[in-house]
């Protein structure tokens, strides 16, 4: 993924990644570290990414939906709770997401780096 941006669309912000595909992960910490954010994980477990929405402070968080056949749908929960904004990333047709899920922005894997830098900055 090239994000073929040069602005620091996302300076001083924080976001969470959680992907449990390594070089998807690092792909989109690339992406987010160009635009000026400092990312938090990437966690690639339910347990890491549950960890890190429960005590760190985010602005964001670009979230897999399914972690190694789990649900991120605990660390919805979390991030719902503390009022940050996320997005969701999906390789799956939106159909077979849970209705509570479809409800949230979604964006279809391979992601297009200039959309997701924009919602992300679009969120604050």
């Amino acid at each position: 993924m090239n994000t073929g941006m040069t602005g620091r669309a996302l300076s001083g912000r924080s976001v969470l990644v959680v992907e449990d595909d390594f070089f998807l992960a690092h792909d989109l910490a690339a992406i987010l570290e160009a635009e000026g954010a400092e990312v938090l994980g990437p966690a690639g477990t339910l347990t890491e990414a549950l960890d890190l929405a429960s005590s760190s402070a985010c602005d964001a968080a670009v979230l897999d939906v399914n972690l190694r056949h789990l649900t991120v749908q605990p660390v919805i929960e979390v991030l719902e709770r503390r009022g940050v904004p996320l997005v969701l990333l999906t390789g799956a047709s939106p159909e077979t997401l849970p209705p509570d899920m479809r409800a949230l922005p979604l964006m279809m894997k391979p992601v297009e780096a200039a959309a997701l830098v924009a919602h992300l900055a679009a969120c604050g």
